[in-house]
C-alpha cells in the first residue's frame, strides 16, 4: 500500500517537458512491487497507479499500456530469466510502442507528429523508470544483504544509466528553451505587427479627422453655396473619402457632394437629426470617427464617417461629414497578416464588426467567439483556448489555442484592432524539433542497451567462466579430478583472483590427501568405541527397566518421552505408546499442576528441583509421589530427567498418625489438643476483628447410670449422636470439640463488636443446644447373630460459657472460667446455661 501510495504520489509529481509532454514516475513503485511481491502484486499495482493517468490525460489507454507492461516484464523476468532493463525495451519495442499507436492514432484520431511523440517518449519514460527502479532494487539488496545482486547486471544498468539520465536531462533543457523561445516569438511578432498596424491607422484616422476639420472651419464663415464648391474639392481631392456634407443645426444637408446619389434622388435636405452621433458632437465640440451605421444617402449600406462640428460663435452649428472609403485600411491589414497567418479585426466603439478576415464575424454584428476560456498572459497579450472534447490534451489545447492583442485606434478610441495569431503552426515546427531530438535519444539509449550487453557479457566473461569452474570445486579436488584449466585474462584484477584460486586449489589438494589417511584411520578408531557405547548403552538400558522407581524423560514442552516399566505402572499405563508424546501435566492432580508447571521451568532453568504431588493414573487412580527432577542436554536441548518413588502408603500412615493425634476416634471431633490450637487462632481473630467470641463446655447429666444401665456400647451411640447434634447447631465457622468423656465444647467465633448483641447471640446458641440434647435419644444397637434392639433415652447437658474479645487473656483462664460456669449449672440442677 506504502508503495501504490508513492506511485500515486510520482504520477502527480511529473516532471513536465513542456505543455503535457510530461515524464511520470510512479512505474518506478509499481516495479518495486513486482521485484518485492512478485507478479500478480507488482500488475495490480501498476493498474492502480496508472489509473491517475485518467486525470491527467482524460483517457484509460495509459492504464491498459503500463498494466501491460509491468505483466510482459513479470513474465520476462520470472519465465524466461531475462533482466528487468532487457525485458523493459523488449515490451517497448514489440508492444508498448504498437498500443500506443493503435490508441491514440487509430481510436482518438492524434495527429502522427504527436503520436510519434507518445510513443517515444512512453518508451523512453517507462524505460528509463525501469532502470531507476532496478538501480534501488539492487541497491538495497546489497545494503541489507536480502537478496544477491549479479554484478554484471550491475554493470550493464550502470553503464546504462550512465547515457540514459543525462540524456533526458539535456533533452528536457532543450525542448523547454525550445518552447520559450516559440513563445517569445509569438509575443514579439504579434507586439510588432499590432504596434506598425496601429500606427499607419492612427495617422489615417488623424488625416481625415484633420481633413473634416477644415472643412468644418470654413463652413463657420462661408455660405452652403461657397462650401458646396469645397466639398467638391475635398472628395476629387482625398480617394479615401466617398462624399462629403454639410448638416445645418437641425442636421438637416445644406450642402452635399455629389449631388445625385446612386439611386439618382438629391442628397440636399436629408434629415439625420436622429443620428446617434449628434449628441457627442454638440457635448465635445471635437471631430470624430464614428461608429458603423446603415448610410441613408444612396443603397443602404453600413458605412463610417469622419466628422467635425460648425462652431459659430462658440457655439454649435451644424457638422460637416465625410463617408470613408477602408479600402486603404484593409489593404495595410491584409498585407501584414497575410505572411504571418494572423487573423484581424476592427470594432468600432460599441464592439460591432467593421471588418474581419475571420470567416466567422459579420459585419455590424457584436464580436463573438465559439466556446472557450480567455486569459491573460501578460499586461498586452491574452490566449484563447478553444472547448474540445474532455479527452483532448494540453498539447491539443495549446495547438487551437490563438495568442490575441487588441489595441484601439484613434485619439478618442473610436475603434478596436485585435490581432490574433494561431499556434498551430509554430506548435507544428516546435513539435518536429521535439520528435528529432526525442528520437534521436531514444536511438541513443537503444544503442547504450547493445554496448552496456556487449561490455558487460566482455567484462564478466572471466568471472562467469571462473564461477563454473569453481562450482563443487572442494568436492572435485576431494576425488580423483584434480587437474583443472584455469582462464587466461589481460584485466590484473581477475588474473590477480585466478592466481589465488589457484593457490587455494593446489593447498586444499594436498590437504584434502592428508585428510584421507587421517579418516582411514579414524574409521578404524570409531568402529571400536561404537561397539563399546553400544555395550555401556545395553548396561545402562538393563539398570534403568529394572529400577524400582520411575526414571522418565520429560521434553522442553512437557510431553513425555519416555518412562521405565515401573514408572508405567505408577500411571496405570500398559505400554509406553499410551503415553508417549503427552503432556504430563495431563497426569497430575489439578491442585499440583501449577507448581508441576513451576518445577518444569525451573529445571529447565537449570536448577534441581524436589516436589510432592499426587497423580491420576489412565483408570482413575491416585496416587502420591515425591519426584527429584534435573535438566539434562539431549540432542542439543534442555530436558528434565526425573527420578520419582510412590509414597502412597507413607502418605496414608501420615495422615492417621494426624487423625489419632488431633481428633477424638469415637466422634471424629477435634480433641484437646486441637482444640486448644483453635482457641489461640480464633482469639488472633479476634483482635484483628475487634469481634466477641464465646467458648461453651458442655457435661452430660446422668450420663453415668446408661453406661451402667445399658453398657458402654450405647453409651458410645449416645455420645455420638451428641456429638451430631452440636455440629447442627453452630456454623461452618464455629468449632466443636470433645474434651473426654462426656464433656464436650463448642466455640463462637466472630460474634459481634457489641458486647450486648455478642452476649444475646451466645445465648440463643446455647439455648438451642440445650433443647437439641434434651430430646429424646433413639439408639439402635446391632448385636451380631442377634436382632437389633431400640433403647430410647433422655440425656440433659449443663452449659457454661464465656464472652471474650483479644488475645490478652491466657486460653487456660478462659477454659477455667468457662468450666466453673458449667459447674454452677450442674450445681443448680443442670439443663440449664450459665455465663
Amino acid at each position: 500500500m506504502l508503495l501504490v501510495a508513492a506511485g500515486l504520489a510520482g504520477n502527480y509529481f511529473s516532471f513536465s517537458i513542456f505543455l503535457n509532454i510530461d515524464f511520470l514516475f510512479g512505474s518506478i513503485f509499481a516495479m518495486l512491487v513486482l521485484q518485492y511481491f512478485g507478479l500478480g502484486w507488482g500488475t495490480l499495482a501498476a493498474a492502480l497507479i496508472a489509473s491517475y493517468t485518467y486525470v491527467l490525460w482524460n483517457h484509460p489507454y495509459a492504464i491498459i499500456v503500463f498494466s501491460a507492461e509491468a505483466l510482459c516484464v513479470g513474465v520476462l523476468m520470472t519465465r524466461r530469466r531475462v533482466s528487468m532493463v532487457l525485458a523493459d525495451t523488449l515490451f517497448w519495442l514489440l508492444v508498448g510502442m504498437p498500443l500506443v499507436f493503435v490508441f491514440y492514432r487509430l481510436v482518438m484520431h492524434e495527429p502522427l507528429s504527436s503520436v510519434t511523440i507518445m510513443m517515444t517518449k512512453q518508451a523512453m519514460n517507462g524505460i528509463a523508470n525501469v532502470l531507476l527502479a532496478r538501480l534501488i532494487f539492487t541497491g538495497l539488496a546489497l545494503r541489507f544483504r536480502f537478496l544477491q545482486a549479479s554484478l554484471r547486471e550491475i554493470a550493464y544498468n550502470w553503464l546504462t544509466a550512465f547515457v540514459v539520465f543525462p540524456g533526458l536531462i539535456m533533452l528536457a533543457i532543450g525542448i523547454r528553451a525550445d518552447f520559450a523561445e516559440t513563445d517569445n516569438r509569438i509575443r514579439a511578432s504579434l507586439l510588432q505587427n499590432s504596434a506598425h498596424l496601429v500606427r499607419d491607422m492612427n495617422t489615417w484616422v488623424i488625416n481625415r479627422k484633420f481633413t473634416v476639420l477644415k472643412l468644418a472651419e470654413m463652413a463657420a464663415v462661408q455660405t452652403p453655396q461657397q462650401m458646396q464648391v469645397h466639398l467638391e474639392q475635398a472628395q476629387k481631392s482625398d480617394a479615401n473619402f466617398l462624399r462629403f456634407g454639410l448638416m445645418d443645426r437641425e442636421a438637416i444637408s445644406i450642402a452635399y457632394y455629389p449631388l445625385v446619389d446612386e439611386l439618382g434622388h438629391s442628397t440636399i435636405g436629408k434629415n439625420f437629426a436622429d443620428r446617434p452621433f449628434i449628441p457627442d458632437l454638440k457635448r465635445t465640440l471635437q471631430p470624430m470617427v464614428s461608429q458603423i451605421i446603415i448610410d441613408r444617402v444612396g443603397v443602404p449600406i453600413p458605412m463610417l464617417a469622419a466628422r467635425a462640428p460648425v462652431i459659430m460663435d462658440g457655439k454649435y452649428g451644424g457638422y460637416v461629414t465625410g463617408i470613408l472609403k477602408l479600402r486603404q485600411i484593409r489593404e495595410q491589414l491584409e498585407s501584414s497578416t497575410m505572411g504571418h497567418a494572423l487573423f484581424y479585426t476592427l470594432l468600432d466603439k460599441n464592439g460591432h464588426v467593421i471588418m474581419s478576415n475571420r470567416s466567422d464575424q459579420t459585419v455590424m454584428q457584436a464580436f463573438n467567439r465559439n466556446a472557450g476560456k480567455l486569459s491573460q498572459l501578460d499586461a498586452d497579450i491574452s490566449q484563447w483556448v478553444p472547448s474540445l472534447a474532455a479527452h483532448a490534451s494540453v498539447a491539443d489545447r495549446w495547438r487551437d489555442s490563438f495568442y490575441i492583442l487588441q489595441s484601439t485606434v484613434g485619439d478618442l478610441a473610436e475603434w478596436t484592432l485585435i490581432l490574433e495569431q494561431p499556434v498551430a503552426p509554430f506548435q507544428k515546427t516546435l513539435y518536429n524539433n521535439f520528435s528529432a531530438k526525442l528520437t534521436v535519444l531514444f536511438v541513443i539509449l537503444l544503442l547504450a542497451l547493445a554496448l552496456a550487453e556487449l561490455l558487460s557479457r566482455r567484462i564478466m566473461g572471466t568471472l562467469d567462466m571462473l564461477n563454473t569452474l569453481t562450482h563443487n570445486l572442494a568436492f572435485r579436488l576431494a576425488t580423483s579430478d584434480k587437474k583443472i584449466a584455469w582462464p587466461e585474462t589481460s584485466i590484473k584484477e581477475t588474473r590477480d583472483l585466478v592466481v589465488n584460486f589457484r593457490e587455494v586449489s593446489d593447498l586444499l589438494a594436498a590437504q584434502f590427501d592428508e585428510i584421507q589417511e587421517v579418516k582411514e584411520t579414524l574409521e578404524q578408531r570409531v568402529t571400536e568405541q561404537t561397539a563399546e557405547l553400544r555395550a555401556s548403552e545395553l548396561r545402562l538400558q538393563t539398570i534403568i527397566e529394572n529400577e524400582p522407581d520411575c526414571i522418565k524423560i520429560i521434553d522442553a514442552q512437557g510431553r513425555l518421552q519416555h518412562m521405565n516399566p515401573a514408572g508405567l505402572v505408577m500411571i496405570e499405563a500398559d505400554s509406553l505408546a499410551q503415553v508417549a508424546g503427552r503432556p504430563v501435566l495431563d497426569l497430575i492432580a489439578p491442585e499440583y499442576r501449577e507448581a508441576f508447571a513451576d518445577l518444569q521451568q525451573r529445571v529447565l532453568a537449570g536448577e534441581a528441583v524436589y516436589l510432592q504431588f499426587e497423580v491420576i493414573g489412565l483408570r482413575g487412580g491416585r496416587r502420591w509421589q515425591e519426584t527429584h527432577a534435573v535438566p539434562m542436554l539431549d540432542h542439543g536441548e534442555t530436558v528434565q530427567l526425573a527420578v520419582t518413588r510412590d509414597i502412597t502408603e507413607r502418605k496414608q500412615m501420615e495422615e492417621q498418625l494426624r487423625q489419632l493425634a488431633f481428633y477424638d476416634p469415637l466422634t471424629q471431633l477435634p480433641n484437646r489438643r486441637l482444640f486448644s490450637d483453635r482457641l489461640s487462632q480464633i482469639m488472633a481473630a479476634s483482635k484483628r476483628s475487634a469481634c466477641y467470641c464465646t467458648l461453651m463446655i458442655l457435661d452430660l447429666d446422668n450420663f453415668k447410670p446408661i453406661n451402667d444401665t445399658h453398657g458402654h456400647l450405647v453409651g458410645d451411640l449416645l455420645l455420638i449422636e451428641v456429638a451430631r447434634r452440636l455440629t447442627l447447631c453452630v456454623r461452618e465457622i464455629d468449632t466443636v470439640g470433645r474434651f473426654g468423656g462426656d464433656e464436650f465444647v463448642v466455640m463462637l467465633s466472630e460474634l459481634s463488636a457489641d458486647k450486648s448483641l455478642s452476649t444475646f447471640q451466645a445465648q440463643a446458641v446455647a439455648e438451642k443446644i440445650r433443647l437439641s440434647l434434651s430430646e429424646p435419644y433413639l439408639l439402635t444397637v446391632h448385636h451380631e447373630g442377634l436382632s437389633d434392639t431400640l433403647v430410647v433415652n433422655r440425656c440433659t447437658a449443663s452449659i457454661g460459657a464465656v464472652i471474650f474479645i483479644d488475645n490478652e487473656t491466657p486460653p487456660d483462664d478462659i477454659i477455667k472460667w468457662a468450666d466453673a460456669a458449667m459447674y454452677r449449672a450442674k450445681e443448680e440442677g443442670g439443663n440449664t446455661v450459665r455465663f
